[in-house]
């Protein structure tokens, strides 16, 4: 299904015709992670929810390189 990668092909047109167009966004860690945190009984998730989302968003950048 990704014939831009080495050794595959593009899918026949009567397969094709058999899945449907999806189209994808970026979650919102935010919102994910203040969601967890007031579920699990913090009060203050969305100063939380924020600072966690700096902390993982600042690793992913610092290990990435």
């Amino acid at each position: 299904m990704n014939p831009g990668y080495a050794g595959r092909v593009e899918l026949p047109d009567n397969l094709k015709a058999l899945f449907r167009p999806v189209a994808m966004m970026i979650p919102d860690y935010g919102m994910i992670a203040e969601i967890i945190l007031f579920s699990e009984g913090f009060g203050n998730a969305k100063n939380l929810s924020r600072k966690m989302v700096k902390l993982y968003s600042l690793a992913s950048e610092q290990l990435s390189k």
